[in-house]
């Protein structure tokens, strides 16, 4: 009679880490993470749906604690419901996170149409934490320099930050896409070891935090 093979568990290794997690610290995690892979010029779908999760987390949140976020200040100048705008902002989200409506649906989806979800994440983010982690200070400069042509451009209350980051985003404007995120990915790649870049921020947010 053939001897019985023991069953095993899974293996697990050593060095396993755990994480206690607020909602902040996971907005944070996927903020970090899509700045990385769109500078590293990754797949745009993981991108966008990092940063739509990220830009969720943080309007509930503001809308929770009454922190006015960028849908909260776009549905208000719209006369639009914050709901109705949600829903329009998160068609391609939906798409890439669901099948339940059409299997065979396709999408004609431009690498750019990460960028303004991802701003909106790293802007609200400071926002709601008053503070921002590395990466987001540096895709919102990124960003800045591809919006305004010159520092004069710009609104006077962001003129400086532009000045600052058109001396160190220099030939993002002239360069093509690809070219441009290699020149953000040495920038981040330096800000990342500086730790003079990181800012305070809070973990956990409530009506009383903001004050």
């Amino acid at each position: 009679m053939a001897k019985k093979s023991k069953k095993r568990g899974a293996l697990r290794l050593k060095g396993e880490r755990h994480y206690e997690l607020t909602k902040i610290d996971v907005a944070e995690a996927h903020i970090k993470t899509a700045v990385w892979l769109y500078f590293q010029n990754a797949h745009p779908v993981p991108i966008y749906t990092l940063a739509s999760a990220a830009r969720e987390i943080l309007t509930t949140i503001g809308d929770k604690i009454g922190v006015e976020t960028t849908l909260h200040r776009l549905a208000k100048k719209r006369g639009e419901s914050l709901k109705s705008l949600i829903a329009k902002i998160h068609l391609h989200a939906t798409f890439f996170k669901h099948a339940n409506s059409d299997t065979t649906a396709t999408l004609d989806f431009s690498e750019t149409e990460v960028d303004p979800v991802l701003q909106l994440a790293c802007h609200d983010f400071g926002r709601v934490a008053k503070g921002m982690p590395i990466e987001a200070q540096v895709f919102e400069a990124f960003i800045m320099c591809l919006a305004f042509a010159r520092v004069s451009d710009a609104p006077l209350r962001r003129q400086q930050m532009l000045k600052f980051a058109f001396q160190h985003f220099y030939g993002v404007r002239s360069s093509t896409l690809a070219e441009a995120k290699k020149i953000g990915l040495r920038i981040l790649e330096r800000a990342a070891s500086d730790p003079t870049l990181q800012m305070e921020y809070s973990r956990v947010v409530t009506p009383e935090s903001i004050r």
